[in-house]
């Protein structure tokens, strides 16, 4: 669709891990973060501030290295994920939970089944200090609404600027000329998925230059110049 919507125009793609989390969206204003909520019908979300803030990697003030200005608003959108050791810390600790109470004639409660419903729940829990104890973590990996930010001419500059401000961008991005180089990082990470300490689901193929972003728009539904390729699923 790309490659026929650009007409030989050269162009990149960027192709990215897709995380098995909660899509998440921080507000910044004049650096310090405002607001956390999730995707939700991608309108409205849950206002999960409180929570995300106990998440260690996700900065609470922003810091510009020298030369670069605060952004008066700065939106990152990302993914909150629980690492895989982090769920079966928390699996190992309901068990033994589920044990005593067996033993003292309770019913078991329920014990998460993946690192992507246990990350959601621990990201709604009413105590933020619960949340806290999951060790839950975040990747970013893309500008929301922004004032005050620099222009880019490219996705991967983005990112490269996201990094700068001490987010978290995750280190296997790929830039890459060719589709034969696309389907070249989705067959390896579909093989090695089990190589990494968290889950994804799959990869996320995006057009590098902004400008051709606009030039080929949206369709009803998605955006004309990004696709995800999705790993078959596993229990």
């Amino acid at each position: 669709r790309v490659e026929k919507g650009l007409a030989g125009k050269t162009h990149s793609y960027i192709c990215e891990l897709k995380i098995d989390g909660l899509a998440m969206s921080l507000r910044y204003e004049d650096g310090v973060l405002v607001q956390a909520a999730t995707r939700g019908d991608g309108k409205v979300g849950e206002d999960v501030t409180e929570n995300v803030k106990t998440i260690s990697v996700v900065p609470k003030t922003l810091t510009p290295p020298k030369g670069v200005a605060m952004p008066a608003v700065l939106e990152v959108r990302g993914e909150v994920y629980m690492p895989i050791a982090a769920f079966q810390e928390l699996r190992a600790e309901k068990e033994r939970e589920n044990a005593r109470r067996v033993t003292e004639g309770k019913k078991p409660e329920s014990v998460p089944a993946n690192p992507r419903n246990a990350g959601a729940g621990s990201l709604r829990q009413k105590d933020p200090s619960v949340t806290a104890s999951r060790k839950l973590a975040f990747w970013t990996y893309q500008l929301g609404e922004t004032i005050g930010v620099p222009q880019f001419d490219s996705h991967h500059d983005t990112l490269d600027y996201l990094s700068s401000l001490g987010f978290p961008v995750n280190p296997e991005v790929k830039r890459t000329k060719t589709l034969a180089e696309v389907q070249k990082f989705c067959d390896h990470w579909e093989a090695h998925r089990h190589d990494l300490a968290y889950e994804i689901d799959g990869a996320v193929v995006k057009l590098d230059e902004l400008d051709l972003r606009e030039e080929l728009g949206f369709t009803s539904r998605a955006p004309r110049w990004a696709i995800a390729y999705k790993f078959a699923p596993e229990e």
